[in-house]
């Protein structure tokens, strides 16, 4: 009997099992194996040939920033010195900054941590395969929610998982994360709707987005909050009252997984919203506000639109080398709309023949208004803005629509195959339209692999059309049967072929280098490929230019040179160098050094405008890099920043600096200004004067004479002193103006140069005094000492931001805002102890939030699965 019951019990799992999968698991198996099929044909270049899923053309965000965060995380994991703040990464930066909870990131960490971080990287592709399976595995979840056909959602997955965003911004790796977790909300989130099994799961996906990314998660939540209000609308035999609480419902589901993902949650939105300049508002007034939300976008946003339903590469140029682009904004920031043909075809004809579908008068009638709201949202800036925490208009939310448009595709299916009629008129305007995007795609193409998708666009996309225009004709059901599975086929090779040219034609990073005794030769035979007269020659000259990266970054010689600046010296210091070695700014965090450079497109805020005001030729390209190798004739800047070692090629060291020793074949220099991590000083001026008054040739004089401090706002000395600080009885380090005029602000414009603020007997004290970092072992806590011969001011060269907590002499101390982008103190005379620690902000009040979500959580379904308890049993 025990066998027996056994038995059964295994019998009834499996067969739940199947129900879950959605009733077939023998569609869902085909989906897998078609899309693993498809992977390997279009990543074979990666898989079998020597490129690397690393990119450096116009997504070379890849290469020049993502491998090296990457990279500093698994060091700093493997030598046991891992912390919430990195000073490898520039100045230093909250690595909050980044997706440290995106599931595919931490198997990327993972295969870091075993293999080495250089051996990861040869996994790139191996994750994003997976990813685009598990994108179409899971959209076939989400569809299965509906009495679609297994062949519809077959169709309309194989789509979703090739879909242009994921292949286009999953290059950009935790990007394309959004496209799972999406459809994994709205399968929950409809659950909730249907009151299906699993539906009090719907506040732990929301707990999975909310700890992957805040930038994402506010888009996926926008859009499964709409999704949510659209379907409630639909659902018939409901009051509106009813309609009302079921709403409130959702939305307290999703505020409650929101709470539970608050530990991580919070402080990746104080990042993001407090020290970044990404989200920084136009400051407009609402009508201003409303009329740009309104205010068409340029001819050539709409000119991409329409461009990127047929195809996400038809703008290209001679590829994404480094050739000609017409893009609006570029390859990646343009909106992003493709998965396959005939989703643009089956969803033009949905809006047509829903009107006389065979469906309740409310459905219609929301759908129609989903479809004006989706309309008024893509063609004007509107939607960019609201999805863009109603800040500057972005494309980036354009996946949220994807789902909607596959959705209507499998309707279509379902209804077609059951005799359907179609408009001929709307299939010829769609045709036409493709018509012209191709030509136009094929008059700018200039690589042949972007001809050969064109090509291979336009005869599937004309098959789809002509299977179109048959089944309106066709009634004999094998025929009609014979012309859906042509139209699966051509689904099929349109979506395999747009997914491989994203990836072919490109400059991307090597599995191993050029040897070095060939270095010369083929160096010579790039630069005369470059200077071509022929096009193709000139630009696919990039894709084949040369690569020393693992043997630059992983030199011996470097790392030995580390070692005997750190067995030298044990204060805190920075180094830098005078050449790159495989990135333009972020060498630093792969090689685990403290330099200055970085690449981060959510800078801190505060730092990019110090970097403004007094030394803008640290820029590169744009407000985003910093590079201190093309500057190194900047050495008392250096100096101020705390770059105390150069590492060079070159024995004769350049002006300021001098030779200290040699390492293998790099020379070490050192700086011959005092360079120091921390700098005293006795006099401080107003940001708004040092602001007016710096100019080139004053700005290093200013930086070493006073500190600049605001006037008012967070972090200003007004406002310390207003407020009182600590009292002298319990605090030494802290005096007020009134007390000590060591304490006043000069405002420079009352005065006619820095001379007349400095006295020379200021200048003396502050040559006397020192503050002293030793070198952390986790950047997280610095310790240090002070050596004060008056009352003054201490600046550290540590981005300003909140989470820093100083203490002196053991005692909590005010952290001021030095210099417009640093962490700044009053520090009395004499000798002092101090300890600066890093806690990331939010990370303790998220914590504490996240614990009781998650009580919150466990007692709503224990009452839940109680009250259903009693229900099963007052039943019976």
């Amino acid at each position: 009997m025990d066998n027996t019951h056994k038995k059964k019990r295994a019998v009834d799992k499996a067969t739940a099992f199947t129900k879950w999968c959605g009733k077939d698991l023998k569609y869902p198996a085909l989906l897998f194996l078609l899309m693993t099929v498809s992977s390997l044909i279009m990543f074979q270049d990666y898989l079998l040939g020597n490129e690397l899923m690393i990119f450096n053309d116009i997504g070379s965000d890849t290469w020049q920033q993502y491998i090296m965060n990457y990279t500093a995380i698994v060091n700093d994991i493997r030598d046991g010195s891992f912390s919430l703040w990195d000073f490898s990464n520039g100045l230093g930066v909250n690595l909050f900054n980044f997706n440290l909870f995106d599931p595919f990131l931490m198997l990327l960490y993972g295969l870091g941590v075993i293999l080495g971080p250089a051996h990861m990287l040869m996994y790139l592709n191996v994750i994003q395969i997976i990813k685009m399976l598990m994108a179409g595995l899971v959209f076939y979840w989400f569809l299965s929610q509906f009495s679609f056909s297994p062949r519809a959602k077959l169709a309309a997955s194989y789509a979703y998982g090739f879909s242009g965003f994921l292949l286009v911004w999953g290059q950009h790796y935790q990007f394309g994360t959004a496209v799972i977790y999406l459809p994994l909300l709205l399968l929950f989130c409809e659950k909730f709707i249907q009151k299906k099994k699993g539906r009090g799961f719907f506040p732990v996906m929301v707990f999975l987005c909310g700890i992957y990314s805040v930038y994402f998660t506010y888009m996926c939540l926008a859009a499964t909050g709409l999704y949510l209000l659209f379907r409630i609308l639909m659902v018939d035999d409901l009051t509106l009252a009813q309609r009302v609480r079921r709403f409130l419902l959702g939305c307290g589901e999703i505020l409650l997984g929101v709470g539970m993902s608050l530990v991580v949650f919070l402080p990746m939105a104080e990042v993001l919203l407090n020290v970044s300049s990404r989200l920084d508002s136009q400051g407009t007034g609402f009508l201003q506000w409303l009329q740009q939300c309104f205010t068409p976008y340029h001819t050539k946003v709409y000119d991409s639109m329409i461009k990127h339903l047929f195809s996400s590469n038809l703008q290209n140029g001679f590829g994404l080398a480094k050739g000609p682009q017409s893009y609006a904004m570029n390859y990646y920031e343009d909106p992003i709309f493709f998965c396959s043909v005939l989703a643009v075809f089956l969803s033009v004809q949905f809006l047509f023949v829903l009107r006389k579908a065979q469906m309740k008068k409310r459905a219609k009638t929301v759908l129609y208004s989903a479809a004006v709201l989706i309309f008024i949202g893509v063609v004007f800036p509107v939607g960019g803005t609201v999805f863009n925490y109603f800040t500057k208009p972005t494309q980036r939310y354009t996946f949220v629509l994807i789902p909607f448009f596959l959705m209507a595709m499998a309707w279509m299916w379902d209804y077609l195959r059951k005799g359907g009629m179609l408009c001929l008129t709307l299939i010829l305007a769609v045709t036409v339209l493709m018509g012209w995007a191709y030509l136009e795609g094929w008059k700018q193409a200039g690589f042949a692999e972007y001809k050969r998708n064109i090509l291979i666009l336009a005869v599937t996309g004309t098959v789809l059309a002509v299977c179109l225009v048959l089944l309106n004709f066709v009634h004999k059901q094998a025929v009609r049967q014979g012309l859906m599975a042509v139209l699966a086929l051509a689904l099929l090779v349109n979506v395999a072929s747009e997914g491989a040219a994203n990836f072919q034609a490109r400059v991307t990073m090597k599995k191993t280098d050029t040897p070095a005794e060939l270095m010369e030769q083929e160096m010579a035979k790039y630069e005369a490929d470059r200077k071509s007269d022929d096009k193709e020659t000139k630009y696919r000259a990039e894709m084949n230019k040369p690569q020393d990266f693992f043997r630059e970054m992983y030199r011996a010689d470097l790392g030995q040179c580390l070692e005997y600046l750190e067995q030298k010296d044990q204060s805190f210091y920075r180094v830098e160098k005078d050449y790159i070695s495989g990135t333009v700014a972020m060498d630093a965090s792969a090689q685990g050094y403290n330099g200055i450079s970085s690449y981060n497109s959510v800078m801190n805020g505060y730092v990019k405008e110090f970097v403004e005001t007094f030394c803008q030729e640290l820029f590169f390209a744009d407000q985003n890099h910093y590079t201190f190798w093309n500057n190194v004739e900047e050495n008392r800047l250096a100096a101020f920043l705390g770059i105390r070692y150069l590492l060079s090629g070159q024995e004769t060291p350049q002006e300021g600096w001098k030779l200290l020793d040699r390492v293998g074949s790099l020379y070490i220099h050192e700086n011959e200004a005092q360079a120091g991590t921390a700098h005293f000083y006795t006099d401080a001026v107003t940001e708004e004067s040092v602001k007016a008054l710096c100019s080139e040739e004053n700005r290093d004089e200013l930086l070493e004479s006073v500190i600049a401090l605001p006037q008012e706002g967070e972090g200003s000395e007004k406002e310390v002193l207003k407020s009182g600080g600590n009292s002298e009885a319990e605090n030494k380090t802290v005096k007020s103006s009134e007390d000590d005029p060591a304490y006043e602000i000069t405002d420079l414009e009352e005065v006619s140069d820095i001379e007349s603020v400095v006295s020379e007997q200021d200048r003396q004290v502050m040559e006397a005094s020192e503050i002293i970092l030793d070198a952390p072992e986790k950047d997280a806590y610095i310790t240090g000492t002070v050596h004060a011969e008056a009352d003054g001011y201490g600046v550290f060269m540590i981005p300003y931001e909140k989470g820093w907590n100083l203490t002196v002499d053991g005692k909590e101390t005010e952290l001021l805002r030095g210099d417009i982008g640093f962490l700044a103190c009053r520090l009395p005379e004499g000798d002092h102890s101090l300890e600066l620690k890093f806690e990331a902000p939010g990370l303790k009040a998220g914590a504490a939030g996240s614990a009781v979500f998650w009580v919150l959580f466990a007692v709503t379904r224990a009452v839940s699965q109680w009250k259903r308890y009693k229900l099963k049993v007052k039943s019976k």
